[in-house]
């Protein structure tokens, strides 16, 4: 089930960027060619198969002025690119093409997420699929969320981080599961003795995870649990529609729920920004940072940056 395009997930699927598209392909033609010279911020292309370029929007030429502020990486598969706006959350220096920081937080979040998004979107989202906190943190997050909020005991709570242990791997395939996947996912959960202890059990009583929608439908099916009978996607993102906090920060919630590249942004920035540290995100990723899982999170997805930025905004 593996979501390249954020704005095809979600409530974001309903909105046409056409007229968006078009005018950033007239600012390439026009100004960006120009302006990337500038060497602003450097990223590599993402993909060696079929390669996208990135396209910044730093708001120095007029021909960004039609261009509607976008929060998400903006992709278009024709041509071959995806786009960053950072247009609000820096201050342009117009006579030296240089700029100011506004959100140091925010601009770090944003550049962060966009890297990650261009990598899953080619075949190096296989540089994503071996970390191992992020989904640790994701399988806490639901299951802790959905145990205060409906009440539930100890083995509901159990069965629940399990299923969303098997959701959160289910995002990095394009297959069903298979019972190579559940030993594989047994291995990985061996940091958290709580998800290996019932992980095959709950991956016998799935009948299918391919969306959103199944992992819900799931929830009651794996716990059997009447609290949760249906139970359903409306539902699960009120719970954690608060769960981070900051700019578009609902819409970042939502997008984490299918999206990994999102979310493991999220967790990298609630270890390394302070602003971030006290989202209910941020919470989890404090409480599970331990014997140095976290420190090891941040080494190995700051080695994978650095093959898109070289040292710099890491």
């Amino acid at each position: 089930m593996i979501l390249t395009d954020p704005y095809k997930i979600g409530s974001l699927k309903f909105k046409d960027f056409g007229v968006i598209k078009n005018h950033i392909k007239k600012y390439i033609i026009l100004d960006y060619s120009y302006i990337k010279m500038k060497n602003l911020i450097n990223i590599n292309n993402f993909g060696t198969i079929k390669v996208y370029s990135p396209v910044i929007l730093y708001g120095f030429s007029n021909t960004e002025l039609d261009i509607e502020p976008f929060h998400h990486p903006l992709i278009d598969e024709e041509n071959g690119w995806i786009a960053l706006d950072l247009r609000n959350l820096i201050k342009v220096d117009r006579n030296n093409f240089s700029f100011e920081i506004r959100n140091e937080a925010e601009f770090n979040l944003t550049l962060i997420r966009f890297i990650l998004t261009g990598l899953w979107l080619t075949e190096e989202r296989n540089q994503l699929t071996s970390l191992v906190f992020p989904h640790i943190v994701f399988s806490t997050w639901i299951s802790d969320n959905l145990t205060k909020r409906f009440g539930l005991d100890l083995v509901s709570q159990a069965n629940l981080k399990a299923l969303s242990f098997i959701y959160y791997y289910t995002l990095f395939k394009d297959s069903e599961l298979t019972e190579e996947d559940i030993s594989k996912l047994y291995i990985k959960a061996k940091s958290d003795f709580v998800v290996q202890d019932v992980i095959t059990e709950a991956g016998s009583k799935i009948d299918s995870l391919n969306s959103i929608d199944d992992f819900c439908r799931n929830v009651f099916s794996v716990t059997n649990n009447l609290r949760l009978k249906g139970f359903d996607y409306s539902v699960l993102l009120n719970t954690l529609i608060n769960s981070w906090f900051g700019s578009n920060a609902k819409e970042l919630v939502m997008l984490s729920l299918e999206h990994p590249p999102t979310f493991i942004s999220l967790v990298y920035n609630a270890l390394i920004q302070r602003n971030f540290k006290k989202t209910v995100i941020g919470q989890i990723v404090d409480k599970k940072n331990k014997r140095g899982s976290g420190d090891l999170f941040i080494k190995e997805l700051s080695t994978i940056i650095k093959t898109k930025t070289g040292d710099n905004y890491v």
